[in-house]
């Protein structure tokens, strides 16, 4: 039984305002989408639904075209590969009929022959499987899924003008599958990457310009340090300027929560569960600091100076909405020959204002 990570743990020494609650899907039909084709301009928000998806990037045209009966929770007890039989895949074995909340390429799809993805009440998973697409150019990332959720207009404000109010991202979060396969054509150092990542998009109302804020869970790269983690940072996928630090005591523009999970490069089995707190002066110094990469790079999107202002992006934090928030897994094969297959499940995503 899934461990109960109730959007209430841990929160009695807070005020709790919900701007969008964990929510149970009860019609699986209704959340998964594709895209395989980049936009030039991504819009935020994504898909204005008001309801938690599921979306599937630059897999294929087939990656969500059937819905298969196949336990994707576990390999199965006749696997062909003894060592392997009753391990967990995306440890989220949906109910029968499991067509009504699995989604892969063919409706006898398994782990060798497709990527896979699931959704049921509070639970989400997404099994990628490299071997089984053909890659698709990919500017500033690469193939991906998102469970998460996107508001429609207007999209709530995130900070009231109280200095006590946070903007918290929560989930939990396991990575109970991982292998891959270097391209043995690769230089040095170059090998195929996981990630998976809280995220949030927010709008700027004065001039309409968005920005992301990533929050680190997993990258592979990581593995074989103790405990792992990296100098945040500004960059620029094309799209927007994103800051994106690890979830541990080392983010610039966020808090590790004390009852949080932080940051790995090891996958694990058993939901973890992460929540990050972004304060005021943590929103503000992302800004800051996004303004500062602006001022190096005015060509990139939403960097030219605002009307009538010396930065690209308002300096007050009540100036910015949310738009879209969710968990992210990415995937980068390390070269043409390089491949590999990983799992994740994640329950009772949310985001909130605390105070």
């Amino acid at each position: 039984m899934t461990p109960a990570y109730a959007s209430g743990l841990y929160q009695d020494e807070y005020t709790v305002t919900e701007l969008k609650a964990p929510e149970c899907i009860v019609d699986g039909s209704r959340s998964f989408f594709a895209e395989n084709t980049q936009p030039a301009e991504p819009p935020h928000p994504t898909l204005p639904i008001d309801r938690y998806y599921v979306i599937v990037r630059y897999l294929g045209s087939d990656s969500i075209a059937a819905a298969p009966e196949f336990d994707f929770g576990v390999f199965p007890p006749s696997y062909a590969w003894a060592p392997y039989r009753g391990l967990a895949l995306t440890d989220l074995s949906v109910p029968e009929p499991r067509n009504l909340w699995q989604r892969a390429s063919r409706d006898d799809s398994t782990m060798d022959d497709s990527s896979a993805f699931q959704v049921h009440c509070y639970d989400a998973a997404s099994f990628i499987n490299t071997w089984t697409f053909t890659d698709l150019p990919v500017s500033g990332g690469g193939p991906h899924s998102i469970y998460g959720y996107s508001f429609s207009e207007p999209p709530p404000v995130i900070y009231d003008g109280n200095p006590a109010t946070d903007l918290v991202l929560q989930a939990a979060i396991e990575i109970p599958w991982f292998a891959k396969w270097r391209d043995p054509m690769a230089p040095t150092g170059i090998e195929p990457v996981g990630q998976v990542n809280l995220f949030a998009y927010f709008r700027d109302t004065t001039t309409g310009k968005t920005f992301a804020l990533l929050l680190a869970v997993f990258d592979n790269r990581f593995a074989a340090i103790p405990n792992p983690t990296y100098t945040s940072f500004v960059l620029h996928d094309g799209a927007t300027p994103f800051v994106s630090m690890p979830l541990n005591s080392s983010a610039a523009y966020a808090t590790l929560s004390p009852y949080s999970s932080t940051f790995t490069g090891t996958p694990w089995t058993g939901l973890r569960f992460f929540r990050g707190h972004v304060t005021p002066d943590g929103f503000r110094r992302a800004l800051s600091d996004i303004n500062a990469y602006c001022r190096a790079h005015p060509a990139q999107r939403y960097c030219d100076l605002a009307p009538a202002r010396a930065t690209a992006y308002s300096d007050a934090v009540t100036d910015y909405v949310i738009t879209d928030f969710g968990v992210i897994h990415e995937v980068v094969r390390g070269g043409p020959n390089g491949n590999l297959s990983m799992a994740v499940h994640i329950y009772d995503l949310g985001v909130w204002n605390f105070r």
